[in-house]
């Protein structure tokens, strides 16, 4: 059976799938959102159905299709669209339902109001940020993430990020949420106990950044350094910064890398006011990452199994060939063998009708037909001058 899904599409294709089904129907094939597959159709100039024009269709009436218009310097030829196979749209729609079931089943959220002691990993956080010395010059931000909980915030917003982080953990661990500092790449990290699907998480401050302008206090320090340098080169060059730091006490978390969700300040709620919301976000986002995992443990998979098939089929038409050449060879050598026989057959019988064989020529026989048992593969006999190992050449002493 011949398999459609390793050749591309082309674009007459495409045009008549999309005018034959809805781009919500179609797009799936290409493993696509109905938006990535528009994307595509308008860059090849594909007229899609406006809208309506499938209710229509349902209702009975017949509708006419746009025409495909021919291609131009503008538009591009489809490269790489290829559509999935059988098992690799099952698999991307069960990816897909996971992540419906998981918004569906989230009925409540529990965050806890008594605030207690603080959280183990806030605990270490405080006592690590508060710290007077060690942080880089200039950008206001305190941040350790190789030590504790990554949060990069002003010493202003410290105290409120402290207590939303102490908050969040303790209304996630309730939600069966551990979480873990990575020290070697710098990240915290939210594990979930039933599938231990990992996430990032962050926590951080936006710092507004001016151009700095210089004062008069530093336009003196260095006329000061000018005037020194020119008798002593000891002197040191005045620092002056190039950016100014403003704290806007605005807080992002940002939770996932791929896929991720983030939560913002907003002028009207801050977040602290909105953790049922963020909870909720968090656990639908773990579970389209533990069903993103799962897809690409499945993908992982079977591309192991096609490199595995790859190599078997390789490795087994290696070895036919070479199992050929070695029946050609031997094939070759028993007709050599025969023709060695022949030759020598017809050479002694006309040295006995001329006049019989002299002690000379019986050796050559003996000699010829000793290499046609040499050559022939089905007399294992070795030859005591072409089958000894190679003669090496004496050295100079």
């Amino acid at each position: 059976m011949n398999d459609t899904t390793d050749r591309p599409i082309d674009r007459e294709t495409l045009y008549g799938e999309v005018w034959a089904e809805p781009v919500s129907v179609v797009a799936p094939r290409y493993g696509l959102s109905d938006v990535g597959l528009a994307k595509i159709c308008r860059s090849l100039a594909i007229p899609l159905p406006s809208r309506g024009y499938w209710a229509k269709v349902k209702a009975g009436k017949v509708m006419k299709r746009a025409p495909l218009p021919p291609l131009t310097k503008s538009t591009r030829a489809p490269l790489r669209l290829k559509k999935l196979s059988s098992g690799e749209q099952a698999a991307r729609e069960a990816t897909r339902r996971i992540a419906i079931d998981a918004r569906k089943g989230l009925t409540e959220v529990t965050v806890p109001d008594d605030p207690g002691p603080p959280h183990p990993l806030v605990n270490a956080a405080s006592k690590r940020l508060r710290r007077r010395d060690g942080w880089p010059e200039g950008s206001l931000v305190r941040s350790a993430p190789k030590e504790v909980l990554n949060v990069a915030v002003t010493r202003d917003a410290l105290d409120r990020a402290l207590q939303l982080a102490d908050r969040l953990l303790k209304a996630l661990a309730t939600h069966a949420f551990d979480v873990e500092i990575d020290s070697g790449r710098g990240v915290t990290l939210l594990k979930s106990r039933e599938t231990g699907t990992k996430m990032e998480l962050s926590l951080t401050e936006h710092v507004r950044r001016t151009r700095h302008e210089i004062t008069s206090a530093e336009e003196r320090a260095r006329k000061r350094y000018h005037d020194r340098s020119l008798w002593n080169s000891a002197v040191p060059f005045p620092h002056v910064p190039q950016y100014d730091y403003h704290p806007t006490g605005k807080l992002t978390l940002q939770v996932g890398r791929w896929p991720s969700r983030t939560w913002n300040d907003t002028p009207r709620t801050q977040l602290e006011n909105r953790l049922e919301e963020i909870i909720a976000g968090i656990l639908v986002l773990a579970s389209e990452t533990h069903a993103r995992e799962l897809e690409q443990a499945r993908q992982a998979e079977e591309r192991r199994r096609a490199i595995e098939r790859y190599e078997f089929l390789t490795r087994r038409r290696a070895d036919e060939t070479e199992r050929f050449k070695q029946l050609e060879a031997e094939a070759t050598n028993l007709e050599r063998a025969l023709r060695l026989r022949a030759y020598a057959d017809a050479v002694e019988h006309r040295e006995r009708t001329e006049g019989g064989l002299t002690a000379e020529l019986d050796d050559w026989l003996h000699w010829a037909r000793a290499k046609a048992d040499w050559l022939d593969p089905l007399i294992q006999v070795s030859d005591p001058i072409l089958d000894a190992p190679e003669p090496k050449r004496p050295g100079y002493w």
